[in-house]
């Protein structure tokens, strides 16, 4: 973005429209000069660079314009002291000198004054001349700078000339033939307030813009102005946004402000911009202390879009574990239309598991009629949340144990993996453990993650005999596919008898036979 001062716009009655230029003709001559400019000028100090500027402003160009371009020109510059003496310090020195010696009015007493400064400092006077002002931003020496093209530097014009404008919009409306998703996942990574209507295959994403906050505030601005550059990267886009602007009389006015790829797409060039990882610190955390407890669920985050009647609605992270998913809400400040408008979508998802945890100081009571509704206060707690989740587990294992109740299961196999079989069947392998208790298989005896056959195990047994070292014994149950070693050993009858921590000196003996 550029600041407010540099927004360059044209009005027509209640439109509004940045005044955009094109990356050809005297503009595009315009952005090669100030590129070379700055190029000629690196090693130098800014002082004579700004000069130099300053009397490009007189070439016939609106000097926001030629400001707007120095602007991001400034960014890809790195600049440097050139002194090695803190001025301050060199200051000081010189000032406490001249203060003895008062009045330092020739240039010899002036002269004598620096000397002995920088006598004090182990300097020489060159050295204190140089750092006395070094740090006075005329003084700073442009090191290095890193050339845009001509053309891009345009488009990043045009592109941040846009997002100053849309800081002060209080709506933004957005529509595009394809790319709906990525755009509403950087809606969501930037904390915005947003609804996404989905009519006959097509989607129309409304995102609550800066001016419409109940306390505008700097940081939303600037994320709602990130958003543009993933929307003029998509197919077929087109946008309009209502924007706050004093009019002539410098009263506050509502000014419709429209963009398309059709009549703009070639004054663009798009650079999406990385978000910060997270929205918030209350995501971040609960992010981080989630994923160290190693509970077994996996999260992400900006999963897949859920249809919440006609609205596309994105949870902020998804919890999965044996193909249980549970969708996470965490809902922080928002204002209270929209909250108002949340909470009707919120309602609307009825095949989904979703957890909705609320800020207790800004959202609690909008969200008293959501069912389940874990409130906090700084940091999410996650007791909670994990006695959700395990209550999603049972739920979901009782669902497809009973599905496995109608459908019946059929073993093939001397050594069947609960994985396979639960795949197999289209359920999860806790609702296929959940069936096998009830319904213990005929034939078959488990082990681990297995189902064994007793053809097997007698195999095995056969194989075994008393005082077989344990590390052969447990090849020997490997070598008959079987990979829970230990279960089929104890369950044939042995225990393990150990000579020490060396696994070649522990023995098997038998202690009951198998029934």
């Amino acid at each position: 973005m550029l600041s407010s001062d540099l927004l360059l716009t044209r009005v027509r009655g209640d439109e509004i429209a940045p005044q955009l230029i094109r990356p050809e003709g005297d503009h595009l001559d315009l952005a090669r000069d100030l590129i070379g400019i700055y190029g000629d000028h690196t090693g130098k100090k800014l002082g004579e660079l700004n000069d130099i500027l300053e009397e490009m402003e007189d070439q016939g160009f609106d000097y926001r314009l030629v400001r707007g371009l120095v602007s991001l020109l400034e960014r890809r510059c790195d600049l440097r002291m050139d002194s090695d003496i803190s001025p301050p310090a060199a200051r000081s020195a010189v000032f406490t000198v001249a203060a003895r010696a008062y009045p330092v009015v020739t240039p010899d007493a002036r002269a004598a004054a620096i000397r002995e400064a920088a006598d004090s400092l182990g300097a020489t006077p060159d050295a204190i001349e140089r750092a006395m002002y070094a740090d006075l931003e005329s003084e700073l020496v442009l090191r290095s700078f890193r050339p845009p093209g001509p053309e891009d530097l345009v488009y990043q014009y045009n592109l941040s000339l846009a997002q100053t404008l849309l800081f002060k919009a209080t709506q933004l409306r957005f529509r595009a033939t394809g790319g709906h998703k990525e755009v509403l996942r950087q809606v969501k990574r930037l904390g915005l307030m947003y609804d996404a209507e989905y009519s006959g295959g097509r989607v129309d994403i409304t995102v609550d813009g800066p001016a419409s906050a109940m306390k505008l505030t700097e940081r939303y601005g600037t994320a709602f102005a990130k958003l543009l550059p993933s929307i003029i990267a998509s197919p077929g886009w087109s946008l309009e946004a209502s924007v706050v602007r004093k009019d002539f009389s410098g009263a506050p006015r509502v000014y419709q402000f429209r963009l398309s790829e059709g009549k703009h797409g070639d004054l663009f060039r798009a650079w999406p911009e990385e978000p910060d990882q997270f929205d918030s610190s209350v995501e971040e955390s609960f992010y981080g202390a989630f994923a160290g407890l190693q509970t077994g669920w996996s999260i992400s985050r900006e999963p897949e879009p859920l249809i919440a009647g006609k609205y596309l609605y994105i949870p902020d992270f998804l919890l999965e574990k044996d193909g249980v998913r549970v969708y996470v809400e965490i809902a922080g400040f928002w204002t209270p239309e929209y909250l108002r408008r949340k909470v009707a979508k919120l309602k609307e998802i009825k095949d989904r598991e979703l957890l909705v945890i609320a800020d207790e100081k800004v959202s609690c009571d909008a969200f008293r009629d959501v069912p389940g509704v874990i409130l906090y206060d700084r940091k999410v707690p996650l007791k909670p949340v994990l006695e959700r989740l395990e209550r999603a587990e049972r739920t979901h294992a009782a669902a497809g144990a009973a599905r496995l109740e109608q459908a019946g299961l059929r073993l093939v196999g001397d050594v069947v993996r609960l994985s396979d079989l639960a795949a197999g069947a289209g359920v999860s392998v806790e609702s296929l453990r959940v069936y096998l208790e009830r319904h213990p298989p005929s034939g078959y005896v488990a082990a681990g993650d297995e189902l064994v056959s007793e053809s097997r195990l007698r195999e095995i047994e056969k194989a075994l005999r008393p005082s077989m070292q344990y590390a052969e014994a447990v090849a020997v149950v490997k070598s008959k596919g079987v990979t829970a070693a230990d279960t089929i050993i104890q369950l044939l009858g042995y225990a393990v008898k150990w000579g020490g921590l060396d696994p070649d000196n522990a023995m098997i003996f038998k202690v009951k036979k198998l029934s």
